[in-house]
């Protein structure tokens, strides 16, 4: 078969923002393993969905495309398809996922897959991926977190629109502020997946403070999804903290990163999210949640000194 007739198309998993972008990567790395060509769509199936979710991607709403080829592509009447409940008709469904499909047979079926289609909406962790990369490839040997790495920063390429956003919002309150300490601290929902959430979040606060006696003229940039935890650190570091203009809920049950707020544009819930995690990228150190999509994020898009980062 040849390469310009083979493909991966990476349909969204339909959860968090950077839960959907961790299924990417594991997905991106079964195209380089298959030397299949990578299709993101975000459709309807996604959170992030845009404004006619049925015809245009979410993916590029935020990122450059990471390939050549869009899932119109894929409609020519003589490909076939991988799983077999899928063909060139229905790609843009958001209907058609089946957990139950997904064990370890499933994933070698998609390595020995001749098809000139696969189809993927189920998110397959990289862990579960390693013993597929042969001694050839440039991941061989690696540990997690550097595939994972590797992956980020190859592929993440933001719109023009969003990284001069970004770099306008550093120039004008981040520039002339360091050093800066980063601070990730997730409320509402996380609680249910994370019960001793509270324990976590209340440790934040003696790691800052001795961090700011090691650096008094320090900042502090702070990404939270909830109210009360802005307002308490907002109360505590004054003048010091930094962070950016997003929507956050007032309660413990909704999770903007999860969509729980409602935005009227859909796409700017994304950019929120982007926005809170490149500037995070930008600080001297860091200090997160290893339970949170957005910590773990954080910490793969950049790559870390030693001691500079460290997930709770």
């Amino acid at each position: 078969m040849n390469n310009n007739q083979c493909f991966l198309l990476i349909k969204a998993w339909g959860s968090g923002f950077w839960s959907d972008i961790s299924h990417v990567a594991g997905q991106l790395l079964i195209a380089e393993l298959t030397n299949r060509i990578p299709i993101i769509y975000w459709g309807v199936d996604s959170v992030y969905a845009s404004e006619k979710p049925l015809i245009k991607d979410a993916f590029t709403m935020y990122f450059l495309p990471i390939s050549n080829y869009s899932v119109n592509d894929l409609k020519n009447e003589n490909y076939t398809f991988f799983p077999s409940k899928w063909n060139r008709r229905n790609l843009h469904r958001g209907d058609l996922k089946d957990l139950s499909d997904f064990n370890e047979e499933s994933i070698a079926n998609v390595f020995r897959s001749c098809e000139n289609v696969i189809v993927s909406n189920v998110h397959i962790y990289v862990e579960y991926l390693i013993k597929w990369i042969n001694k050839s490839h440039p991941l061989y040997s690696l540990t997690i977190e550097d595939i994972y790495r590797y992956l980020y920063q190859k592929y993440l390429r933001l719109q023009p629109y969003l990284f001069n956003e970004i770099e306008d919002f550093y120039l004008k309150n981040m520039k002339n502020k360091y050093p800066i300490l980063g601070v990730h601290i997730r409320g509402s929902d996380k609680i249910y997946e994370c019960p001793n959430l509270h324990d976590i979040n209340n440790s934040y606060q003696q790691k800052i403070d001795s961090y700011l006696l090691e650096n008094p003229h320090s900042s502090i940039f702070l990404l939270t999804d909830s109210e009360k935890i802005f307002e308490k650190y907002k109360f505590l570091y004054g003048e010091k903290l930094i962070y950016t203009d997003i929507k956050r809920t007032p309660y413990d049950h909704v999770s903007v990163h999860n969509g729980g707020v409602h935005y009227d544009n859909t796409r700017q819930k994304g950019i929120d999210i982007i926005k809170d995690t490149y500037l995070a990228m930008k600080c001297d150190h860091f200090i997160g949640n290893n339970s949170s999509n957005v910590s773990v994020a954080i910490s793969r898009l950049k790559t870390w000194s030693p001691k500079t980062i460290t997930l709770l």
